[in-house]
């Protein structure tokens, strides 16, 4: 695909999304969203930023609340009977008021947003403690220079470095940022300053 056109662009081809990504995992997938969400802390109110069906709620601790948000209805359904609660939403705009939830998980979202630092900075704005998400890197076949690089791609409309997606990080106003390869991703966690 081409650079996106348009923030409303991006969101309409996701809301024809209908690949469920639970029947998909792979073992490097597991070990990928475990090493993702080891910041996540018994107890704590989790958000999935594009939330697929759902399925992020069988490896977070069982104590855990997980809402998510989607703009593929028919997945958000599923998602539906697996959590808390689940809204159609972009990942944008979240029906959240500020500070809401504990940690916000981006899982393999920034790619596909028109605007990676204006989700941080709403994730930012809902998020209470933790920013945690993955994307691919530039040694994946989705990266820059791989062989499904964006402009192939349906629905990826970006490629990351680490200094880029660093940069996006710090540019939301997240703070402490740290940015980790794993395998053909880069795993983030960043912090959310008192009072943002």
């Amino acid at each position: 695909m081409a650079e996106a056109s348009s923030r409303d662009a991006c969101i309409d081809r996701h809301r024809a999304y209908t690949i469920d990504i639970a029947t998909r995992l792979n073992p490097k997938q597991v070990a990928r969203l475990e090493a993702m969400l080891a910041p996540v802390r018994p107890g704590e109110h989790v958000l999935d930023a594009g939330c697929n069906s759902g399925f992020v709620v069988d490896f977070l601790p069982r104590s855990c609340v997980v809402s998510g948000v989607d703009v593929a209805e028919h997945l958000v359904a599923i998602a539906r009977t697996r959590l808390a609660r689940a809204d159609v939403a972009p990942v944008e705009d979240l029906p959240y008021d500020d500070r809401a939830v504990d940690v916000i998980i981006l899982g393999e979202i920034l790619e596909h947003v028109f605007d990676p630092v204006a989700v941080l900075r709403e994730a930012r704005r809902v998020a209470r403690r933790l920013v945690i998400g993955s994307v691919p890197n530039e040694r994946s076949k989705w990266g820059p220079n791989g062989k499904h690089k964006p402009e192939g791609h349906a629905y990826h409309v970006r490629a990351f470095t680490g200094r880029t997606l660093r940069a996006a990080l710090e540019g939301a106003g997240l703070a402490p940022v740290d940015v980790k390869p794993f395998a053909d991703f880069y795993l983030f966690t960043a912090g959310v300053p008192c009072g943002s």
